[in-house]
C-alpha cells in the first residue's frame, strides 16, 4: 500500500497526470505532428546554488559537485535580481508553479529565501526542497507561503544520518523542522510540511522509527521511497538487494500511524517489486511538463539528468526571455526524440506520465468518449 484510501488524492499519486490530458495532447501534436504550439510547462525547478553541506552518496549531481565543478560555468550562484526577473517572466508566460530545489542546497543562497513569497505574489504556487541544515526566521516566513516544503532527512537517528549523509547535522535538522512546524501552527499557514526518507540499506530497518519521529515533530506528511542507486554516474552504482518482507512490515507499521492530520506515503510505483529500476514506457514524452533551471544559467530537459550537456535545452541567463528562443524549437524536438529511456535513464521521475501519454493519449486505452 502506497497510501491510505483517504489519502489517495495526493501529490505523490502519479494518476494526477491524467488531469494534464489536454496538455499531453498538445505535446504529442507538437512532437509527432509538427504543431507549432507547445504550451509552457506546468512547473519550473530553480536550483539557485551549486553548494551543499552534506555528502549523500546517492546524490544525482555528486559527479558535478565533487569532480566537475568547472562544468557549472561562471555563475554557480544565480544572482538574486536575476531570479526575481526570472519569476516575473515565468508568471507572465503562464507557468503555474516553481520549486526551489537542489543541484545543491537552496537554503545556502539567501537570495532564494524570498522567492516563494515573490512567486506567490505574482499568482504562482511555490514549493521548497531543503536538507534542513539552515533555518532562519526569514526563511521560515517564506516557507509559510509555499504549497508544500520537503525536508530531506533520510534518517531516524544521529548515527545513521552521519553515516549516510557524511556530516553530523541530525540534531540541527530536527531542531529546525520542529521550529518550522511550530511556526506553521502559530501563523495558521496551510503549507504542507513533509519529512522524506530515501530508503537505502543503512536506514531500511528504521523506516517506522523515522515515521514516528516525523509524527512527533508535527509535520503533515511522511514520504518514504526507494533510492535510485543504479545510475551510471554514481560512485559504486549497483543493484541493491533489500529484505522486502522486512520493508513491507516497516511500511505497514508506518501506515498504522496515520491520522487525519498526519499522512503516510510509501511510494514505490516507479520501481519494480524489488525496488529495482523499471521502464514500462517506450518514449520520453512528458518532459515538457517541467524543466530545471540550474545555477549555470541553463535549462535542462529533465530533473533526473541535471548538468548533462546532451540534455541542455538552452540559456536562461541573463535574459529569461531567451527561453522563448529554444522552447518548442526543432532543437528541442530533437533532444526529446534522442532520448532512449532504456539506454539513457535509470529511475524516471515522470515514468507514469510517459506511460499515460502512450496508453491514454496515443492509444485511447480508457475510451475517453465514454464517461
Amino acid at each position: 500500500m502506497e497510501w491510505s484510501e483517504q489519502s489517495k488524492y495526493c501529490s505523490f499519486n502519479s494518476w494526477k497526470g491524467l488531469t494534464y490530458y489536454e496538455h499531453y495532447k498538445k505535446i504529442v501534436d507538437w512532437l509527432d505532428k509538427g504543431s507549432s504550439e507547445l504550451p509552457p510547462p506546468r512547473e519550473i525547478n530553480i536550483d539557485p546554488v551549486g553548494e551543499c553541506q552534506l555528502h549523500c552518496y546517492w546524490c544525482i549531481v555528486q559527479d558535478y559537485l565533487k569532480h566537475h565543478r568547472e562544468q557549472l560555468g561562471e555563475i554557480r550562484r544565480l544572482p538574486t535580481e536575476y531570479m526575481h526577473r526570472l519569476v516575473d517572466f515565468l508568471a507572465q508566460w503562464g507557468v503555474s508553479g516553481i520549486c526551489i530545489s537542489g543541484g545543491g542546497e537552496p537554503s545556502l543562497h539567501k537570495g532564494a529565501w524570498g522567492l516563494p513569497k515573490y512567486a506567490v505574489d505574482r499568482g504562482m504556487e511555490a514549493s521548497f526542497v531543503t536538507n534542513g541544515v539552515v533555518m532562519a526566521p526569514e526563511l521560515a516566513e517564506n516557507i509559510m507561503c509555499c504549497r508544500w516544503v520537503n525536508f530531506s532527512v533520510d534518517a531516524a537517528d544521529r548515527q545513521t544520518f552521519k553515516v549516510i549523509k557524511g556530516a553530523d547535522r541530525f540534531e540541527q535538522v530536527i531542531k529546525h523542522i520542529s521550529y518550522v512546524t511550530e511556526y506553521r501552527e502559530r501563523t495558521r499557514s496551510p503549507v504542507d510540511i513533509c519529512f522524506s526518507l530515501l530508503i537505502v540499506p543503512e536506514n531500511a530497518s528504521c523506516i517506522h522509527k523515522a515515521c514516528r519521529l516525523a509524527k512527533e515533530l508535527g509535520v503533515q506528511n511522511f514520504h518514504a521511497r526507494p533510492v535510485d542507486f543504479e545510475r551510471g554516474d554514481i560512485e559504486g552504482a549497483k543493484k541493491l538487494n533489500f529484505d522486502m518482507q522486512k520493508i513491507q512490515e516497516e511500511f505497514a507499521r508506518c501506515h498504522e500511524e496515520e491520522t487525519e492530520d498526519f499522512h503516510v506515503f510509501t511510494v514505490t510505483h516507479k520501481f519494480d517489486p524489488e525496488f529495482h529500476v523499471k521502464h514500462d514506457f517506450k518514449r520520453c514524452l512528458a518532459t515538457p511538463l517541467l524543466f530545471s533551471i540550474l545555477q549555470d544559467g541553463n535549462a535542462y530537459l529533465c530533473p533526473d539528468r541535471k548538468m548533462e550537456p546532451q540534455f541542455r535545452l538552452g540559456p536562461c541567463y541573463p535574459d529569461p526571455e531567451a527561453i522563448l528562443s529554444w522552447w518548442g524549437s526543432e532543437k528541442h524536438r530533437q533532444i526529446i526524440r534522442s532520448v532512449n529511456p532504456a539506454a539513457h535513464c535509470s529511475k524516471c521521475t515522470k515514468a507514469e506520465y510517459n506511460r499515460q501519454i502512450e496508453e491514454v493519449v496515443l492509444r485511447d486505452g480508457m475510451c475517453l468518449s465514454f464517461p
